[in-house]
């Protein structure tokens, strides 16, 4: 594998000023619009980036492009390593100091697959060949100590496979395949050499079961926990976010709702013990006061007497249409618990027969596009590229982002709301990117061609969906033109935020000589809410 030096590339500056947002860093590579974006993954180092592309004029030849970089986006060199005929980067993960990605011939259902393993110290290239794993629709692609782990579903059933990579074994994970079954998350902890799946089932009487399967690199089961009775018979858990494990401790959040009614009722937090023990706190509707905090004042003191009307008649207070756990950051005393609340137009998400639907996977929540804070870079980040052609189905209309801060022992500290404005969408993912440091919290997300910010300080909203212009760091340069579907704005670290897509630049050639350069590019952003100073028709308000 000999790797290419990058064709176009700026490392800038900072800018002056006081904004709440300050565009930092900014690296480019020379791409046209019909090109594939780069996926960005967190890195102990900084973070890879990564890409598919077809060589021009060459038909089915591609190659993976793949760049390692620091904090200040700054790299040594770009590699470059064909792809075989036919065949399309489907998965990848990183796992230690190596970048694997998954090659599939065709994009459905097939078994004719390898895999690369590149050692991100020597960039040293290893193929391997996928051999006796089924032919599945695959969801979920992870390595764990070599040892490639496969989820999908085959005859509408979900299966989980490993193989390992050394010795070409294939082991089949026992106890997934089965009828009404779903997996809602597969998380790895290299440290510990397992992994978890997170299954949520039904039996012949409809009732929920929700179970924590944790196996080693091998496949065998080392722990089981079953959760399927909770404290009201006529309430079930719908989903769930395991965390990771620390001090021998992991927990269960989600929402939960009541039976056959498909209404939701609120959060749960599962805390599991090493032994499999557990206990389970409820949250309602009671404990989030600040719930309807994202309507004006009118609608919010409406929507507070219905609540308490329906508690004075001995009934719970319930959530609709759309409610589900996002994100959750594990503090050293307790969780910040993100949730979206939305309706969708989805069949996937549409209730049936007193059925939640909405338990679509998501893709292993320690993704880049789909996770957040208290994914570790170090656990890794597997999963599928995302490209803008994909496909999704249906429509999502956000309403609000709910955020509760709950210490260790069950006590709320705080919750509040932010207004998404009836923000519409064919995406399903969570709608915004936190930053929490305990006490402050940013929340940005993309509105077209801007970016909005919230801030919240100790549960306070000091200000709420700011637009901010994307903006270049070299002055005499202008954009001319930024591709929407391109752009993907993720939180990295800290304080900083990676906005990436791609661009037409307008600027002057060494002649002085106007010209437009065609680019995908990556901006390092630092957000600081403190220095928002409200303008006089906002203190009237």
């Amino acid at each position: 594998m000999k790797p290419t030096f990058i064709f176009f590339i700026f490392l800038l500056v900072q800018i002056p000023g006081f904004s709440q947002i300050q565009f930092l860093e900014r690296f480019e590579i020379n791409s046209n619009f019909n090109d594939n974006n780069f996926t960005i993954l967190p890195s102990s180092e900084g973070l890879i980036a990564f890409r598919s592309l077809s060589e021009k004029g060459l038909g089915s030849k591609k190659k993976l492009q793949l760049l390692e970089m620091d904090y200040e986006l700054k790299f040594e060199e770009l590699s470059e390593i064909n792809i075989r005929d036919n065949y399309e980067l489907v998965g990848f993960d990183l796992d230690g100091d190596f970048f694997y990605a998954m090659l599939q011939k065709g994009t459905y259902q097939t078994d004719d697959r390898y895999v690369m393993e590149i050692n991100l110290a020597t960039m040293e290239l290893k193929e391997i060949n996928i051999k006796n794993v089924l032919n599945m629709e695959l969801s979920e692609f992870l390595v764990l100590n070599r040892k490639a782990i496969f989820m999908g579903t085959t005859e509408m059933r979900p299966v989980v496979q490993i193989f390992d990579l050394e010795t070409n074994n294939m082991v089949t994970v026992q106890g997934i395949y089965s009828k009404d079954t779903q997996i809602l998350q597969l998380r790895k902890d290299p440290a510990l050499g397992i992994f978890d799946i997170l299954i949520s089932k039904r039996d012949k009487f409809k009732m929920k079961q929700v179970l924590v399967l944790t196996f080693d690199g091998e496949g065998n089961k080392i722990r089981e926990v079953m959760i399927d009775k909770l404290e009201d018979s006529d309430m079930e858990i719908v989903e769930g976010i395991l965390t990771p494990i620390q001090n021998y401790q992991q927990s269960l959040i989600g929402p939960f709702g009541q039976r056959k009614r498909e209404a939701f009722s609120g959060i749960y937090i599962t805390n599991i013990n090493e032994f499999g023990e557990f206990n389970t706190n409820y949250y309602t509707l009671e404990d989030f006061p600040n719930f309807y905090n994202y309507l004006n004042e009118k609608n919010r003191e409406k929507k507070l007497r219905a609540v308490e009307k329906t508690i004075e008649k001995g009934r719970k207070p319930t959530i609709s249409p759309v409610f589900s756990t996002r994100e959750v950051i594990n503090l050293e005393d307790g969780f910040l618990v993100y949730n979206d609340y939305f309706s969708a137009s989805n069949p996937r998400y549409m209730p049936r027969d007193g059925v939640y639907a909405n338990n679509i996977y998501r893709m292993n929540p320690f993704n880049p596009f789909m996770g957040g804070m208290y994914g570790d870079p170090l656990l890794g980040y597997g999963g599928y590229p995302r490209y803008p052609s994909m496909a999704r189905e249906g429509e999502y209309k956000f309403i609000s982002a709910q955020f509760a801060l709950i210490n260790k022992d069950g006590r709320v500290i705080w919750d509040n709301a932010l207004n998404l404005e009836n923000k519409t969408t064919a995406d399903p993912s969570k709608f915004g990117e936190i930053s929490f440091d305990g006490e402050k919290l940013h929340y940005l997300y993309l509105d077209g061609l801007e970016i909005k910010m919230s801030f919240l300080k100790n549960g306070e909203v000091i200000f709420e969906n700011q637009p901010f212009e994307i903006q270049l760091i070299k002055e005499n340069e202008r954009i001319r033109d930024t591709q929407e579907s391109s752009l993907q704005l993720t939180w990295w670290f800290q304080e900083y935020f990676l906005l990436s897509g791609k661009q037409k630049i307008r600027f002057q050639n060494e002649s002085g000589k106007e010209e437009i350069r065609e680019v995908f590019f990556i901006t390092k952003i630092k957000v600081n809410g403190d220095l928002f100073v409200p303008e006089e028709g906002l203190k009237k308000q």
